[in-house]
């Protein structure tokens, strides 16, 4: 068994489904948020109904669901004394199933009768890897999909490609397929719809969130479906260890940096090096030298060389060997959805 990875899903023994969030777990425990669970008005599955409980991928809607863990399952709420933040964990004797991505994908490419929707995602993930020169072996499959309560209707197809150098090469692809129209980016009337919503989500003017839209190489249409694309790490690449690091938080802060390396900000979470750090608003603090996303939107955002105006919590980090430093978070519950990574293009 290997380890869990983001965008891997969890099923307990109730029958809820939980998405897992990033590398690092207690060693008791595996840090999700809570995606899907049983309902007989639910829109998605088969034999049995399910509802999605995770309207949008912010950290405003992960809240809403902590509400619900709280009334109902509350032995899925964590306070993680680690990090210092209270989120939802699967404990391991909880867990009925793991679902693997890449597992899925094996598995629809084996199935003989495959519905509209599964043929669907395989073609893509087929024509992505021949123009990406990626194996196939490196893609999976997560979402509805992998845990086969999806919709043909209404689904959306979500893929994982796995390994920095994968990912990259995969970036190029889509771009070129886009060009080639094989795949769609948002256009019209759908472009307008996700400014307008993201505009509304996420502090961002006009300007910003069209910048963003620009930004967002994996995400578009294949065949009239929407998809998206989300690099994972390989287990190599997982330097992180949990308990390594110690967070204190230290209040809300505004500022401005200049980004040093965007290397990791594939992931999620997702990493900028800074440097030039000037405090607009909040607490001096030394030595801040990175901005840290549980925002997926603010992945592969910001590039290197660029200023950005960062809204978040200000944390000391202590490492188990080397000295203190700062950092700023974004997608934390303190900041109520008011924090942000804003590109300054003037």
């Amino acid at each position: 068994m290997r380890k869990e990875r983001d965008r891997d899903y969890i099923r307990t023994v109730e029958g809820l489904f939980f998405c897992v969030v990033g590398y690092t777990h207690p060693p008791d425990r595996i840090i999700a948020y809570l995606k899907y669970m049983p309902s007989p008005e639910g829109k998605w599955g088969h034999t049995q109904r399910f509802q999605r409980m995770l309207k949008q991928y912010d950290a405003k809607s992960v809240a809403e669901g902590f509400k619900l863990l709280e009334e109902k399952y509350p032995k899925y709420l964590y306070h993680d004394p680690v990090n210092n933040i209270t989120f939802s964990a699967v404990p391991l004797e909880s867990i009925a199933k793991r679902y693997y991505p890449e597992e899925k994908l094996e598995e629809l490419t084996k199935k003989k009768n495959l519905d509209p929707l599964e043929k669907k995602a395989v073609s893509l993930i087929k024509t992505i890897s021949s123009e990406s020169h990626v194996p196939i072996e490196k893609y999976g499959i997560t979402g509805s999909i992998l845990i086969n309560i999806h919709n043909p209707q209404f689904s959306d197809i979500d893929l994982t490609v796995y390994g920095k150098k994968n990912a990259l090469a995969t970036k190029d692809a889509v771009l070129n397929l886009k060009k080639e129209r094989v795949l769609e980016g948002f256009q019209g009337k759908e472009a307008e719809e996700w400014i307008k919503r993201k505009k509304g989500m996420f502090q961002l003017n006009i300007e910003q969130a069209k910048l963003l839209l620009e930004r967002k190489w994996n995400i578009g249409f294949y065949e009239g479906t929407r998809f998206s694309i989300h690099p994972i790490k390989e287990d190599q690449e997982i330097k992180e260890k949990y308990g390594h690091e110690k967070y204190r938080s230290k209040g809300l802060i505004l500022i401005e940096a200049r980004v040093e390396s965007a290397d990791e900000s594939l992931y999620l979470p997702c990493k900028y090096k800074v440097k030039a750090v000037k405090i607009l608003e909040g607490e001096e603090a030394e030595n801040i030298t990175e901005v840290v996303s549980y925002e997926g939107i603010f992945c592969h955002f910001a590039e290197r060389g660029e200023k950005i105006r960062v809204r978040g919590k200000l944390e000391e980090v202590t490492p188990k060997s080397g000295k203190k430093y700062h950092r700023v978070l974004v997608g934390s519950a303190e900041a109520k959805a008011k924090d942000f990574i804003h590109i300054v293009t003037r």
